[in-house]
């Protein structure tokens, strides 16, 4: 007597059984919702404009993960009080030849000039990831210290389209950004 032979399995049955067993499998994700210039600075415990002067990455206790330790000499205490250097901590950093890198979460290195919207804990961290850090460029020409705002910053309540190169997204000077930022300070927000 012969025995038939199974059937071999389709492509169909084997993608239902992947899809399946992928299905099983617990995925986690955050999503950070930008927020405008009168929420991050009512969000922030502290905000300060200074200059990176060292970066150390350290392995978080318990995990193989390295965050970056942050010494930064604050210019000018804008929200709150700070010492004349504080340290203040990012999620991702390098430890020799091993690296975490966390999408969103800023990098910093030394000479680095920056406006800090830092958020409240042992060890202050900047408010959204990359979203309470406003970079300090210098212009080549006229060797002015700006600031380019991120699109939201610009009008929070318009409805606008982004575009690559908008003329309405204008770098503002520091002295400006940071008065804005006083007077902001300076109001009752709910």
């Amino acid at each position: 007597m012969i025995k038939p032979r199974p059937k071999p399995l389709s492509w169909a049955a084997a993608a239902t059984t992947l899809v399946v067993a992928l299905a099983c499998v617990s995925l986690q994700a955050s999503l950070i919702v930008p927020a405008d210039l009168p929420t991050l600075v009512r969000e922030a415990h502290t905000i300060v404009l200074g200059r990176v002067t060292d970066v150390r990455g350290i392995i978080r206790p318990g995990t193989r993960r390295v965050d970056s330790y942050i010494a930064f000499a604050v210019d000018d205490a804008i929200k709150g009080r700070a010492d004349r250097t504080i340290l203040f901590k990012t999620l991702g950093g390098t430890i020799g030849r091993y690296t975490t890198i966390v999408h969103g979460s800023p990098v910093f290195e030394p000479g680095d000039e920056a406006v800090l919207f830092l958020g409240r804990g042992a060890t202050p961290y900047p408010i959204g990831l990359s979203h309470g850090v406003f970079r300090v460029r210098t212009d080549r020409g006229s060797g002015e210290r700006r600031i380019l705002p991120p699109p939201m910053l610009i009008d929070p309540k318009a409805t606008m389209t982004i575009r690559r190169g908008d003329g309405t997204r204008a770098p503002i000077p520091v002295g400006t950004f940071t008065a804005m930022l006083r007077d902001l300070a300076a109001r009752r927000q709910p």
